[in-house]
């Protein structure tokens, strides 16, 4: 391997390092004041309830990009913590829908608020530059890892 080579790959196992320090970051601020131990799949399933109003579990598999038998071990716990319902359709009987309880809006606040704390202070200093930036770039390793294959050192 070349110097050229060898200082990349070294650049890149920095990168890779800051990149994990931050996302444990960011998740031992959520573990802080996450009193029932949900997971970050738990919370999206109350926002995607919250924003798209009651839902098949079918619907919520796919937008959580999870297994059916996901859902339902995750909407247990929720419906345990009582912030979800499973409801029968008013339309069709057969189907029944995953609703948020008063519990669970007031959960999906309490997140929106965290998740606004957590960006300040992650960002703060970053001018705006910076932050389209940094869009930019996680959309470059976006595509890069959809794209399936090896890559270039």
């Amino acid at each position: 391997m070349t110097s050229t080579n060898e200082d990349r790959l070294t650049l890149m196992k920095r990168l890779d390092e800051s990149f994990r320090e931050v996302r444990r970051l960011i998740l031992a601020e959520w573990n802080r004041v996450n009193e029932h131990g949900l997971g970050m799949t738990h919370g999206k399933m109350l926002i995607v309830l919250a924003e798209k109003g009651p839902q098949k579990a079918s619907s919520l598999a796919e937008a959580l990009f999870i297994t059916g038998g996901g859902v339902t071990g995750i909407a247990d716990r929720l419906i345990e913590l009582g912030y979800v319902t499973r409801e029968r359709s008013e339309q069709d009987r057969r189907s029944v829908l995953l609703q948020l309880t008063n519990e669970g809006q007031a959960m999906v606040k309490t997140m929106m608020d965290l998740r606004e704390k957590v960006m300040l202070k992650l960002f703060r200093g970053m001018s705006s530059e910076d932050m389209c930036k940094a869009i930019e770039l996680f959309g470059v390793m976006s595509r890069n890892m959809e794209c399936g294959g090896q890559g270039e050192a």
